[in-house]
């Protein structure tokens, strides 16, 4: 008899929690933070590029990535004697206004047993909505000045996520 009673309880408590699940799932569909969650939402275009002395790209790829503001996109380009990590932020005023931080770090030796040599940048860049923004890891060094050498770039582009959803497939 105690058997079927708990047997009973345990039944309607579980009937319960699912009406209490079913529920809380339904108000947070129906909740507009995950609207507000979109509308806030940025997709960032990067291509990164290899370039020759004569501005002939000899290597390119391009990705998508989906942030918040605030919220932080890496990018990592593997070579043999090079590494570089790039982190770009974008944060949005209040009034719509945009900042991209990037920031750069470099490994990178001039042969296999040579010492490897760190370097590191950041940049604060103010962009508009589609505007591209060249991002050199790499920089302008002097010393590479007279010398013809590969340069590496990369493209970064801030659009608003929503506007991408109602874009028309192509």
């Amino acid at each position: 008899m105690i058997r079927r009673v708990l047997i009973f309880i345990l039944f309607t408590l579980c009937l319960a929690s699912l009406g209490a699940q079913e529920s809380d799932l339904e108000r947070f569909f129906q909740d507009e933070s995950l609207e507000s969650l979109i509308d806030k939402a940025l997709q960032l275009h990067i291509t990164a590029k290899v370039l020759l002395p004569n501005e002939q790209t000899v290597w390119n790829s391009q990705s998508k990535k989906v942030t918040i503001p605030g919220r932080s996109v890496a990018v990592r380009l593997v070579g043999d004697n090079i590494r570089i990590d790039v982190v770009f932020t974008p944060y949005q005023e209040e009034n719509g206004n945009l900042l991209l931080v990037a920031q750069g770090q470099v490994w990178f030796s001039e042969a296999a047993n040579a010492k490897t040599k760190y370097l590191t940048t950041i940049q604060s860049i103010p962009v508009s909505w589609g505007e591209k923004v060249s991002f050199f890891p790499l920089g302008f060094s002097q010393e590479f000045a007279n010398t013809p050498t590969f340069n590496i770039q990369l493209e970064v582009e801030i659009f608003p996520y929503r506007d991408l959803l109602r874009a028309p497939v192509e």
